[in-house]
């Protein structure tokens, strides 16, 4: 069975946070902030940690797919000085819809059909791996004014998205920090693996 998970995102909320940050007074394009102290969040359920610049707001919503009713988790805050929203979700899949799926597929079409549905524009993607061999992708774009950047993973049955909106030309200061931030729980990968071959 070919999964292609496409637009697995609440894709209002990202839109309608970057769009309160762009309604935010933004420094000048010179001016430049040292990034806020960390907010670093852990989430015993979706079995990972990451570093935010101010505590987020939690969603949870359902979604219909292709292999049925999908919960999308949903992490987002901003930083209004540097006008960036900040959003790493999770969502987990039956096992059956992604046993027989290449991972390194699904985080493709995954993170392709997100940025196409947010209407990003020179996209870019290359392949990474996440501490414990597992497959992801970076990807960036440009929707409009507003700069993605992105990171996809598949985690036995789970894809993680972690995106980064901005303005086009001036990435927050602690861009690279977020991303590098994002920690699975060894224990939580370990049986997200064990049931995707049930």
């Amino acid at each position: 069975m070919m999964m292609t998970l496409r637009r697995v995102m609440p894709l209002a909320a990202v839109l309608a946070l970057g769009g309160c940050a762009g309604a935010s007074k933004s420094a000048p394009s010179g001016e430049v902030h040292a990034p806020p102290a960390a907010s670093v969040i852990q989430s015993h359920e979706g079995g990972f940690s990451v570093a935010f610049p101010a505590p987020p707001a939690e969603e949870r919503r359902t979604q219909s797919t292709e292999v049925g009713e999908v919960t999308l988790h949903t992490f987002i805050a901003s930083r209004p000085d540097a006008d960036a929203a900040y959003y790493v979700s999770y969502t987990d899949f039956p096992p059956g819809a992604v046993s027989q799926a290449d991972p390194r597929d699904v985080v493709s079409r995954a993170s392709h059909g997100a940025l196409e549905a947010l209407g990003a524009q020179d996209i870019s993607a290359h392949p990474l791996t996440m501490e414990g061999g597992f497959p992801g992708q970076e990807v960036g774009g440009r929707a409009g004014p507003r700069r993605l950047r992105g990171r996809f993973f598949m985690v036995g049955t789970r894809l993680y998205q972690q995106l980064l909106l901005h303005p086009e030309g001036r990435p927050p200061s602690d861009a690279d920090r977020f991303f590098d931030s994002f920690k699975l729980d060894p224990r939580v990968a370990a049986e997200l693996t064990r049931n995707r071959g049930s």
